[in-house]
């Protein structure tokens, strides 16, 4: 376009939309999310509609075949994601009679969705070779300011059109483009471009958002990253006479998305690092006890969850064992974590009971408001083996024996930590005999998404009974390959074991 002074500029391209509406060659419409709003002649003859019909609403969506409405919902999310789109689609008249044509749709605005389309009837071979060899001139033209490159490309891989945006991607004028072979101009993207333009020229369908990389004259050494669909230009039943091709340039948002890829690696391992040094590095021991611990950390900063675990003995020979889950992700879970476990271990030391220490805790997470949390506690009886435990919203404690029986310890009860005001925390007790285990965990270790609870806990019981007759060792790593979900954790899982051993 001329260099204008602005408001000459906005009068120019008003001129230049008034003459495009006025054309008897193509289709011109204007809409608002998926509603025809206005259209010129040709564009009612193409629809096979009246203004009558226009005026009482017109659909883009309804004008195709109901096969194709999948494809259009496709293109109009191109449209509002990239700001244009080029579409092959067979409008459908009311009479029956189905319309190839070629349409280029470009945004003008995104809230609502307005655009404005460009529509050729390629319903005959001589229509589409026009088209492909003249009227292409006038989508590079709505495509001119469009911040997309834009290209029409025949069989023989010369380029016919390209809008300005393109040309100074490749580093060459509009008119040393045209007729030049692809690849004479652009040698540095002929493997990855070729077979793409080949397929297309050759099978008839689409390729979206293929990424090309290599350099251009325009910067030549200078590697960038393009985003690049090709659509097949032809009649519904005729061969493919030429590719249209839209680029995109992404090689900045390329790097910006490799760069906070680096950066979001270094702050998850580093708060997987703060997880670790939170947790503690030593077990105790006591005769006649063997205790393990499986802790696995989601595996993403985003998921990274505020499981915590603790074993530890008491002034008066209990071996005492927690596991906890502060409610939510991230750094503030992870703090909340240490202060919850600490306090914990302190109303441990202490000399509380379990359902004392799980009640003080829940009035300091209560008054301070800071986070909610799960829990269980559980007391063990070095001599005797006497279990005292109590729950906090946690998962249950498991009792594992010899011959594979596995059972619930269901009878403790209590609400979430910091969830209610004056919570009590009813205790339970249970024998611990010689050769069974003691397992708490959290629910990282068996919850999957969008499966029903029973079978995560059907497949820890089925686990825990496969694995009975192995050591502690064995058997924690035995839970955790059955349990823990292949591929990305989405949180943290826990798993704490505690087996009296046999006389």
């Amino acid at each position: 376009m001329e260099n204008f002074p602005g408001g000459q500029r906005l009068e120019a391209r008003a001129e230049q939309m008034i003459a495009l509406f006025g054309s008897s060659a193509v289709g011109v419409a204007t809409g608002s999310v998926d509603r025809v709003l206005e259209a010129n002649d040709e564009m009612l003859r193409i629809f096979g509609r009246t203004r009558d019909d226009l005026a009482a609403g017109l659909s883009w969506m309804d004008a195709g075949r109901p096969a194709d409405a999948e494809r259009d919902a496709a293109a109009f999310e191109h449209l509002r994601q990239d700001g244009s789109t080029v579409v092959v689609k067979e409008l459908l008249r009311p009479d029956g009679v189905g319309v190839p044509t070629l349409a280029v749709l470009v945004a003008t605005g995104r809230g609502p969705l307005r655009w404005v389309a460009v529509v050729v009837d390629l319903s005959g071979d001589e229509r589409l070779k026009h088209l492909a060899w003249s009227e292409a001139a006038i989508v590079s033209t709505l495509l001119e300011d469009a911040p997309v490159g834009f290209a029409f490309i025949g069989t023989d891989l010369r380029f016919v059109r390209v809008n300005r945006e393109l040309a100074a991607m490749n580093g060459f004028t509009v008119a040393e483009h045209d007729g030049a072979h692809v690849f004479d101009l652009l040698p540095d993207l002929r493997e990855g471009a070729e077979p793409l333009l080949r397929s297309v020229l050759a099978g008839g369908e689409p390729i979206r958002d293929a990424e090309i990389v290599g350099s251009t004259p325009a910067e030549p050494g200078v590697v960038h990253t393009w985003l690049e669909s090709f659509f097949p230009v032809r009649t519904g039943d005729g061969p493919v006479l030429g590719v249209a091709a839209i680029a995109r340039d992404v090689s900045r948002v390329r790097a910006l998305q490799d760069e906070l890829a680096a950066t979001t690696l270094r702050l998850s391992r580093a708060l997987h690092e703060m997880q670790d040094t939170l947790q503690p590095t030593v077990l105790p021991s006591a005769a006649g006890y063997t205790v393990t611990i499986r802790h696995l950390p989601a595996d993403s900063e985003v998921g990274l969850g505020g499981d915590w675990y603790d074993v530890t003995r008491t002034a008066h020979g209990q071996l005492v064992a927690s596991i906890g889950d502060v409610v939510g992700h991230g750094v503030e879970a992870i703090g909340a974590m240490a202060r919850a476990s600490s306090a914990l271990r302190a109303y441990v030391h202490e000399g509380h009971s379990p359902d004392h220490a799980l009640a003080h805790l829940d009035r300091l997470l209560g008054a301070t408001r800071e986070a909610m949390a799960t829990a269980a506690v559980v007391s063990v009886s070095v001599e005797d083996g006497l279990v005292r435990y109590a729950r906090a919203g946690h998962p249950y404690p498991l009792v594992l024996s010899p011959d594979g029986a596995v059972c619930t310890l269901r009878d403790a009860r209590g609400p979430m930590l910091g969830a209610l005001p004056d919570a009590t925390y009813n205790p339970a007790e249970v024998v611990l005999e010689p050769g069974q285990t003691l397992l708490l965990h959290t629910d990282g270790l068996v919850e999957r998404r969008g499966e029903d609870p029973a079978t995560s806990a059907r497949r820890l019981a089925d686990a825990l009974t496969e694995g009975a007759s192995l050591g502690v060792e064995a058997l924690a790593d035995l839970v955790l390959e059955r349990c823990v979900e292949p591929g990305l954790r989405r949180d943290d899982a826990c798993l704490l074991v505690v087996r009296r051993d046999l006389v």
